[in-house]
């Protein structure tokens, strides 16, 4: 077969937000590709597929063509019928058999023995439904008392309250935690378990008191910040997105590294390359709390992040808030960086997984201060969206008194998107991370195990 070589702009299906796509395909050497645009071809292809085994489905629109692989499918529009023919022509000359691919059933014989079975089928359950809609017309169902339903509403809000007041009590009083079986549970003292009213409000009115010293309330916050109502929804967006799984989106995996999974999707804004990234990862040995601790902290950046050439803390808005001016490094001939945003540490227990003892959340964001300038004209602020969500699970049934390293491990979730701020080759940015993210996260987990070797947990 002599060598088929055949290369224009075809429409493609990217995803359900933007739709068909203009992308610049390729058959060369057996090989079909397409790259983001003909001028992006020394950019490198998105995608290549060898010409081996694939199909060809055409569709009720004369201009529509997907090509089916085994792990993929490649949905096209063309600008005419007579260019749909050309690539199907040269399509079926790689197949091995060199029939016409089937139309759909609009374009098709009708078969009417599966036709008439289909009818019956039809009858029997429109017979059925018109059965069900009677029976259950007929059936006279008792109206919903609203104010019952509000009533238990308020009820239960109540029970929460109370719940979280216990838990406070219990840790007044140092009971240690331990699991038991329903039979050591109901042979336990009463005296261990009965504990007097009055001493329940007693602390219950210590606990507010305390909570309300230590952690100022939002609204005080919002009045000292403009930043706080930003914070606050960017922070649950984020906790959204990092709790949501890969297979919610177009994720593709990039990178495994025993624990650690890293996967990407193409995404770009103004011709600029912001790919976001997912990493999921589990270190044994260390809490969520002793993780989240090091990767909030200004203080140890510098240990960990070589990319960094300076760290200034601009304003603690906070205890767990804090605005912060990174300079990065230059990497030649690019325009060296830096990044300007605040960032939040979090305790996210309620929004735990159902095996996770706590849950920690730190989100980075860009901002904008007129009283930070640029470090130099020629310096580039990046844009950026960070979270790391961390949860301790214990895999030992111990008083937590009693655990010990090796009975513990700290689920890790990391997501990034980061705006370059100013033009960067995509195909040498996409290299860069590829490598560098990984690198980095083994890097932040050894210096982690380093600062707390020999200490005590801390949970």
């Amino acid at each position: 077969m002599a060598e088929i070589s055949l290369n224009n702009t075809v429409y493609k299906y990217t995803n359900f937000l933007f739709g068909y796509q203009e992308r610049y395909f390729k058959i060369d050497q057996s090989q079909i590709s397409y790259f983001r645009s003909k001028d992006a071809e020394s950019e490198g292809c998105r995608k290549s597929r060898a010409l081996t085994e694939f199909n060809i489905e055409l569709d009720e629109d004369p201009c529509r063509m997907d090509i089916v692989f085994k792990d993929d499918r490649w949905c096209l529009r063309f600008k005419s019928e007579q260019e749909l023919d050309i690539w199907k022509n040269a399509l079926m000359a790689f197949m091995p058999n060199m029939t016409s691919p089937p139309r759909t059933v609009g374009h098709n014989q009708v078969d009417l023995h599966k036709l008439t079975i289909m009818q019956q089928n039809m009858i029997l359950q429109y017979d059925s439904i018109i059965s069900f809609l009677h029976s259950f017309l007929n059936t006279s169902g008792s109206p919903v008392d609203l104010s019952a339903v509000e009533q238990t509403i308020d009820q239960c809000r109540q029970l929460e309250d109370n719940l979280k007041s216990l838990r406070s009590i219990l840790r007044h009083l140092q009971l240690k935690e331990s699991y038991m079986s329903d039979e050591e549970f109901f042979d336990a003292q009463d005296d261990e378990s009965e504990l007097d009213p009055q001493i329940i409000q007693s602390f219950r009115e210590e606990s507010i008191c305390a909570s309300e010293i230590q952690q100022p309330s939002t609204s005080a916050l919002e009045s000292e910040s403009p930043l706080m109502k930003e914070i606050l929804h960017m922070t649950a967006e984020q906790l959204r997105y990092a709790k949501a799984g890969v297979d919610d989106g177009p994720w593709e995996l990039f990178c495994t590294d025993g624990e650690m999974k890293m996967y990407r999707r193409d995404y770009e804004v103004d011709g600029l390359m912001c790919d976001p990234l997912k990493a999921v990862h589990s270190v044994k040995g260390v809490t969520a709390r002793e993780y989240m601790d090091i990767f909030f902290k200004p203080e140890y950046k510098l240990s960990w992040d070589h990319t960094l050439e300076r760290v200034n803390v601009v304003e603690e808005i906070s205890e767990n808030i804090v605005v912060l001016h990174q300079l990065h490094k230059k990497v030649w001939p690019a325009a060296q960086r830096e990044s300007l945003f605040w960032s939040h540490f979090y305790d996210v227990c309620s929004e735990r997984d159902p095996d996770a003892h706590d849950a920690y959340m730190v989100c980075n964001h860009d901002c904008d201060r007129p009283d930070v300038p640029r470090v130099d004209n020629s310096s580039v602020r990046v844009g950026l969206t960070i979270a790391m969500l961390c949860q301790t699970v214990i895999e030992a049934k111990k008083p937590l008194d009693q655990l010990r390293r090796d009975d513990i491990r700290c689920r890790i979730t990391y997501v990034a998107q980061v705006h370059p701020g100013g033009w960067v080759p995509t195909s040498a940015l996409r290299q860069v991370y590829k490598r560098e993210y990984p690198k980095f996260l083994r890097m932040f987990t050894k210096f982690v195990l380093e600062q707390i070797k020999g200490k005590a947990l801390t949970l």
